[in-house]
């Protein structure tokens, strides 16, 4: 009897412990990627498209895929997938501040950088 109630105690600690940890990673953002997977995806397909469009003679300059970059490259918060910065024309110019964004990579055309 008093080693089915030490099975049972053990089992209920081994519980606690594991909703204990879930909780942590869903506080500490352990989860947050799973989300950001289809931002990722949307950015590379847009700047595909792009050098598509340059390659082909449609778009002389990434200038004109900002517009589609910006909206494509930016998270549901408005921040950009590989920076975290906000996204904005301005950040996704050749000599921005912040050149290693996702918005800059996707106007350059360059789809294998827009990756985590």
């Amino acid at each position: 009897m008093k080693a089915q109630g030490a099975l049972e105690y053990l089992i209920i600690i081994a519980a606690v412990l594991a909703i204990a940890a879930i909780v942590v990673l869903f506080i500490t953002g352990a989860f947050r990627g799973a989300t950001g997977g289809g931002d990722i995806a949307k950015c590379r397909l847009v700047a595909s498209t792009c050098a598509n469009n340059r390659a082909s003679g449609v778009y002389s300059s990434g200038a004109s895929c900002i517009s589609s970059c910006v909206s494509a490259c930016g998270d549901s918060s408005g921040k950009d997938v590989l920076a975290g910065t906000v996204v904005s024309a301005t950040s996704c110019v050749r000599g921005a501040a912040l050149a290693a964004t996702g918005c800059y990579y996707c106007t350059e055309g360059n789809m294998t950088l827009v990756t985590k």
